[in-house]
């Protein structure tokens, strides 16, 4: 019994009906859902990205601002 292998490519598009396995990083054009040479789920979509849509911003008060820029850092570096 003979198993035809999958198209491999470096960089496709999902839309194109390419999936992605994340341990082997390579794209796959199958219609399998594990990847054939390690088993993981292939992955069928891109990744959501984080928005900062949900971010908090904080105020800060004048006082402090001006506390920030009294601080002195001062680094040393060991000999060794």
């Amino acid at each position: 019994m003979f198993i035809e292998q999958p198209k491999m490519s470096l960089r496709r598009s999902y839309a194109n009906g390419y999936k992605y396995c994340s341990r082997c990083r390579v794209y796959y054009l199958t219609d399998s859902v594990r990847c054939p040479y390690c088993g993981i789920l292939l992955r069928n979509s891109p990744r959501k990205k984080k928005s900062l849509r949900n971010a908090k911003v904080v105020k800060v008060p004048p006082d402090i601002e001006k506390e920030l820029e009294e601080v002195k850092v001062i680094v040393r570096a060991r000999e060794g």
